[in-house]
């Protein structure tokens, strides 16, 4: 089916078309996860990824956008945000490259676009077609096809003038002649829809005829000999006029099926890169509050191995859930008394009186209480 082309108008947004609605959610995807862990990983250590909030994000968006053009200033200090940049920079030369390379084959190539796509269109918008009259191909047409608004064209140098005109919409040929028509008007015109394969043309000698196998043998040779081939593509080959143009197709749009691979390599190293990070600083703030702990009690923490630490750490946590930690006291200080619990009084030899309290103390008279009352009583008689 031979059918008028149309060139695609031009459209605004003609630059969204190189990748399809998915590619480019994907890729808006993975260009904000990653400037997440690149802004989290460097805010840490990074005096550049710091400040107000709105400094921060802003830092943030226009880091992650100036390295797709490769233009970042930033600094990266964190090594893990550096294998991240590293693994988006090559997804970003991929995305870019290609992106690029459709872009520039839609606005420099012509791009043809067909006025039908296809027979059930034709059939159910009873739209006229054309054909040779003396040809097989009207009555597979209204017979097979069952299409009833079928038009016969005489010649073949009328069908430009009954499509411009709208007699018709498509025309059905032969497939020579198909070819044939085509070669001239490539530029106008484009075969869509399927090809429908016949017996295809023969010669007819009377019966018995002594040429018969001469005729078939000269053909078989020159079909071996690839001649037929070679006559074929220089009367009916459209390629050598037509070979700036791309008619009835539009340029394949790149989608995710064609990308899944690297964004899949870049999320996953993202991801394990700001796992380690993570668990690095949850180690170091955990060791740090552990050490400033074991200093206040005059414990030597950094000459420990890391597996002691480990230990030590285990008995800690252990210890805190049990025990109480009671700060020490100097031998020379002043006991506290619990006015809850006041202590109990107990009879203890003069052996067990602790050394620092038998040392420097002074000879005191005890008087019991009942023969102070006495003397008392006594010094009122007198």
């Amino acid at each position: 089916m031979v059918v008028p082309v149309k060139a695609e108008p031009h459209r605004a947004w003609k630059f969204m078309r190189p990748f399809t609605v998915e590619m480019w959610l994907a890729t808006f995807g993975i260009l904000f996860y990653t400037m997440f862990v690149v802004w989290y990983m460097e805010h840490q250590v990074n005096h550049e990824f710091r400040g107000p909030w709105k400094d921060q994000l802003g830092t943030a968006l226009w880091f992650t956008f100036s390295s797709l053009f490769f233009s970042h200033r930033e600094k990266i200090r964190s090594n893990h945000s550096k294998v991240v940049v590293m693994i988006w920079l090559f997804v970003v030369f991929i995305i870019t490259s290609s992106y690029t390379a459709s872009l520039t084959s839609m606005l420099t190539v012509r791009m043809l676009e067909p006025t039908v796509r296809d027979i059930e269109w034709v059939r159910k918008t009873n739209a006229p077609v054309g054909c040779d009259p003396d040809s097989f191909v009207g009555k597979y047409l209204k017979d097979v096809l069952k299409l009833k608004n079928v038009k016969n064209i005489s010649s073949q140098s009328d069908y430009p003038d009954n499509f411009k005109n709208g007699t018709i919409s498509a025309a059905f040929l032969e497939l020579p002649y198909e070819k044939y028509f085509l070669k001239q008007y490539c530029n106008e015109y484009t075969a869509v829809g399927p090809s429908y394969k016949f017996g295809g043309l023969g010669f007819v000698f009377p019966k018995d005829s002594p040429i018969t196998d001469d005729v078939s043998g000269a053909i078989l040779y020159l079909m071996e000999d690839g001649k037929i081939r070679d006559l074929e593509n220089e009367w009916l080959d459209t390629s050598q006029n037509c070979s700036t143009s791309n008619p009835g197709l539009d340029s394949e749009r790149l989608s995710l099926a064609n990308f899944w691979g690297i964004f899949l390599i870049s999320g996953l190293t993202s991801t394990l890169s700001f796992l380690i990070f993570l668990y690095r600083l949850l180690h170091n703030r955990i060791e740090q509050r552990i050490i400033s702990f074991n200093e206040s009690n005059g414990s030597r923490w950094n000459n420990e191995s890391r597996w002691r630490k480990t230990v030590r750490l285990i008995q800690i946590v252990l210890s805190l859930n049990h025990n109480r930690v009671e700060p020490r006291e100097s031998s020379h200080s002043t006991p506290e008394w619990n006015h809850r619990n006041p202590p109990q009084w107990e009879l203890v030899s003069p052996s067990e009186v602790p050394e620092h309290l038998e040392i420097g103390r002074p000879t005191q008279l005890e008087i019991p209480m009942r023969k102070m009352e006495h003397i008392g009583e006594d010094l009122q008689g007198e």
